[in-house]
């Protein structure tokens, strides 16, 4: 994983709990991070499933470098601080907000 500081996407969708839990842990943080809705361009969904990833939020950590990025479906608060430097806090009380 290189020391460039990342570049966070997270494809998103309506009415999706854990897309708001993951967007609220990185706002809550000031770290930024694109928005990308998969329901209103084809093209947006069909680059999420590229990933392999078939579920809301697709979290997408850049690093700059090919083949370094990290990607996973769903709010992990877990590996946001792994790969963006922030320590998880109450995992269950981020879930309820």
């Amino acid at each position: 994983m290189s020391t460039k500081t990342p570049t966070v996407t997270v494809y998103t969708k309506d009415d999706c709990r854990q897309c708001v839990a993951t967007k609220a842990w990185l706002t809550k943080r000031n770290i930024e991070f694109a928005e990308v809705d998969i329901l209103e361009d084809p093209m947006d969904l069909a680059a999420a499933k590229e990933l392999g990833l078939m579920a809301a939020p697709v979290v997408v950590v850049s690093f700059g470098v090919p083949g370094d990025d990290e990607a996973w479906s769903g709010f992990n608060p877990i590996k946001l601080g792994q790969y963006l430097g922030a320590k998880p806090t109450a995992i269950n009380n981020e879930m309820s907000n």
